[in-house]
């Protein structure tokens, strides 16, 4: 797993690799930031954010749109049983006492009329400004309002269109299973983003837009997602973070229980072994259940 974190005072990256058990299996959230699961899509990796949330402890969640892939529902409907999973998940997380804030995005623009209401304990939003623990104020959105700035060209190269950004997904995680084989992590549609001139040129102009946006709204900086390109930097002094995806990442933006604000980043390897220890420990807490039965 890799982990960047940003602080307050200095505006650097650090960035360390530390094993899923060690660290994830006992960290402690103040507030988890998640965009563009897409449940409703076979690219979504549902199953493994809900492993996720299995491994960690947040006071707040505030999921920042593409939750849920409206538009793909109506043009063909799926779903399967790992997206009824996380959304128990996040029910159950609701019930503990988790606050959960629900801001929507392009793909389940539908449930922007339900701004102001609370659904099951779930907040719906259209945007917000979170408070973090050392006092600076964060807006929130998902980043599709920005999508008429740029220029159309450049954002259909980056999207591939819908449908071909769904094939290239998949054809991704086909390559990526024989390559994880031999130990090798690569995804196809990440390569494209980074080696694509006019998509880089996209992202980073995406990235400014954000920015500007904070600056308009006089708040210390911005998290976003829409582009499912995880990055945490500062941009003109104005804090930039974007939470990834759980399509081809998986990825989210979390603050720690003082205030800093933390770029997750998992690979497929670090996966594996978080789903493994999680199963290990629902075994061993099963045994000791039957133990003190039987005592």
């Amino acid at each position: 797993m890799m982990k960047t974190l940003l602080n307050k005072q200095e505006g650097k990256n650090y960035a360390t690799s530390k094993g899923c058990k060690s660290e994830l299996m006992k960290t402690k959230y103040r507030t988890l930031f998640i965009s563009d699961v897409h449940m409703g899509s076979k690219i979504s990796r549902s199953r493994c954010l809900n492993e996720f949330l299995k491994a960690v402890e947040a006071e707040k969640i505030v999921l920042l749109g593409d939750i849920i892939d409206v538009s793909a529902i109506k043009r063909k409907f799926y779903w399967d049983p790992d997206h009824n999973a996380l959304i128990r998940r996040l029910f159950k997380m609701v019930k503990k006492g988790v606050e959960v804030i629900y801001i929507p995005g392009n793909h389940d623009k539908d449930l922007r009329d339900m701004a102001g209401f609370d659904f099951a304990g779930i907040k719906i939003r259209k945007e917000d400004i979170h408070t973090t623990a050392d006092s600076r104020r964060l807006l929130l959105l998902h980043g599709d309002k920005f999508d008429g700035v740029l220029n159309e060209k450049l954002m259909f190269l980056y999207t591939l269109g819908d449908r071909c950004y769904d094939i290239a997904l998949l054809l991704s995680r086909v390559i990526n299973r024989a390559l994880m084989l031999f130990g090798y992590d690569w995804s196809l549609s990440r390569y494209l983003k980074t080696k694509v001139k006019n998509v880089v040129k996209f992202i980073n102009d995406f990235e400014h837009l954000v920015v500007a946006e904070a600056k308009n709204r006089k708040v210390d900086g911005i998290i976003c997602g829409h582009i499912h390109t995880p990055e945490l930097r500062m941009i003109d002094g104005y804090l930039y973070a974007n939470c990834g995806c759980w399509t081809e990442n998986m990825s989210a933006v979390a603050e720690s229980m003082t205030g800093e604000i933390e770029l997750i980043n998992l690979d497929a390897f670090a996966m594996s072994e978080l789903s493994k220890n999680i199963k290990e420990e629902m075994y061993v807490e099963e045994t000791e259940h039957f133990q003190t039965i039987g005592a």
